[in-house]
C-alpha cells in the first residue's frame, strides 16, 4: 500500500530541483503524488521509502542550514530529504556515493556537522545512506518487482483461497502454493498476478533481502492474511 505525503508542518522544499545535464532528475511517485529526485541513486532510495509501510511523509530539499566554513563565512547547506515515521521520528537524510563522500569529504564534513547539531536542536536524526545501503541486497530489485502490484485490483475469491491454502500447507513456495490451491494451469496462471499482490501488501510474507523467486519461501498466518 502507498503512502500519502503529509506536509511535514506545512514545510516546503527550501530550493527547487531542476533539470540538469550532469545528473538525473525527475519525480517518483509516491502515494499518488510526486517526489523530486537529482540522482539515481535518490530515486532508488524514494522508491525504497514508498514501498515502507512505516513512513509517513518525505520532503524533498526540506530546508537550508546555516554554518560556518573554514574561511570563516557563512554558509549553507539543504540535505537531500526530510522523513517522518509512523513512530514520530524524523531523519533528515543525505544520499551519497561513497565514491563522492571520499573525493569531497573536506567540503562535506562541516555541513555534516551543521547537519548533527541542527537535528539535535530540534529533536531530529542526521544519517548519511549510501549506496550500500540503498542497493547492497535484493531488497531494491525486489520491491521495484512488487511496487506495481499493488495497484492490481484485489481478486477476493482468489486471495482468500490463496491464504486459505498458504495456511494449511505452512512454509512453502510460490510454485508450490499455485500447484496446491489450483489443478489446472489455467487457474494457476490467473493466480500468479494476485498472489505477487498479497506479497507487496504484506498478507504473504517473504524475506525480502534475498532475490525473489517462485522457489522463494513464503509463509502467512490467517490473522495477517485475512487482515
Amino acid at each position: 500500500m502507498g503512502h500519502e505525503i503529509i506536509e511535514l508542518d506545512s514545510m516546503r522544499p527550501a530550493r527547487t530541483i531542476g533539470t540538469s545535464r550532469r545528473s538525473i532528475t525527475g519525480r517518483v511517485a509516491f502515494g499518488g503524488r510526486s517526489i523530486p529526485f537529482e540522482s539515481a541513486l535518490e530515486r532508488d532510495f524514494l522508491v525504497l521509502l514508498d514501498f515502507d509501510e512505516t513512513v509517513e511523509g518525505v520532503l524533498a530539499q526540506p530546508f537550508r542550514i546555516t554554518y560556518q566554513g573554514a574561511e570563516g563565512r557563512q554558509r549553507y547547506y539543504t540535505p537531500d530529504f526530510l522523513v517522518e515515521y509512523e513512530s514520530g521520528d524524523r531523519v533528515i537524510y543525505e544520499i551519497k556515493y561513497r565514491s563522492n563522500l571520499k573525493d569531497e569529504w573536506a567540503t562535506l564534513k562541516p555541513r555534516f556537522r551543521a547537519a548533527i547539531r541542527y537535528a539535535k536542536q530540534n529533536g531530529m536524526r542526521f544519517t548519511i545512506a549510501t549506496e550500500v545501503e540503498i542497493r547492497g541486497s535484493s531488497y531494491l530489485s525486489n520491491v521495484r518487482f512488487l511496487r506495481p502490484y499493488r495497484d492490481y485490483a484485489p481478486t477476493r475469491t482468489i486471495d482468500e483461497h490463496l491464504i486459505k491454502t498458504l495456511v494449511v500447507l505452512g512454509e512453502t513456495t510460490p510454485e508450490s502454493l499455485l500447484a496446491a490451491a489450483y489443478w489446472s494451469l489455467d487457474n494457476r496462471i490467473k493466480a500468479v498476478a494476485p498472489l505477487w499482490r498479497l506479497v507487496a501488501t504484506r498478507r504473504i510474507h517473504a524475506d525480502l533481502y534475498e532475490p525473489l523467486t517462485m522457489a522463494t519461501p513464503i509463509w502467512t498466518t490467517l490473522e495477517d492474511g485475512l487482515g
